[in-house]
């Protein structure tokens, strides 16, 4: 028999410590995503369980055109691709997923020309 690392708690698995799934109804037997032990799901009845989802999409299109101005950001040195100014401000945004980089937005000093830098 396998032996519990962690505490035992709702909503963990005691042997590897992961959030477990949420039983859609109870008794049943659920697996662990993470160790794939099984564990039973009894009822509760002194709980509220819920989950909400929000979702905010924004295109990069609109993000450049709700950008910030020339007053705000940073200022940095990067040449401008349109007219090779040297000098621009910048921001960024996460705009893809938590595990990937952030977006940079660079506006031109001297054209407003923006440009964007994935890193």
């Amino acid at each position: 028999m396998e032996q519990s690392t962690f505490k035992p708690n709702d909503g963990f698995c005691a042997l590897c410590g992961a959030i477990l799934p949420i039983a859609r109804r109870a008794p049943c037997t659920m697996k662990c995503n993470v160790c794939l032990v099984d564990f039973q799901v009894n009822p509760i009845n002194d709980k509220v369980i819920s989950a909400e989802e929000r979702v905010y999409e924004r295109t990069v299109a609109e993000t450049l055109e709700t950008g910030t101005g020339d007053a705000d950001g940073t200022e940095v040195e990067h040449v401008c691709p349109k007219c090779s100014h040297g000098l621009a401000t910048y921001t960024t945004r996460q705009t893809r997923s938590a595990d990937e980089g952030q977006t940079v937005f660079y506006t031109c000093m001297k054209c407003k020309h923006k440009c964007i830098e994935y890193s």
